[in-house]
């Protein structure tokens, strides 16, 4: 029996891709973190995470300063 593969959305581009392409990250106090494992989340998908234009709108959604991003998505 096949297992399904979930499907989930970019919060930046609205694009669906399988979970397993996707960054999942969390909104705690105000921040932007890799998901923990609780609570609620949200995807990122690889393109978005690399063009400079959509990081600049996530960083003004979220009002983050300037390269939390891309601590986060040079984690493991």
């Amino acid at each position: 029996m096949k297992k399904n593969n979930p499907i989930r959305m970019c919060i930046t581009c609205r694009k669906r891709e399988s979970q397993s392409k996707m960054i999942r990250l969390q909104s705690v106090e105000g921040g932007v973190v890799p998901y923990r494992g609780f609570g609620r989340s949200f995807y990122l998908c690889q393109e978005c995470s690399r063009d400079e234009k959509r990081v600049k709108a996530f960083h003004k959604r979220f009002r983050l300063d300037d390269g939390v991003l891309d601590s986060i998505l040079k984690e493991p």
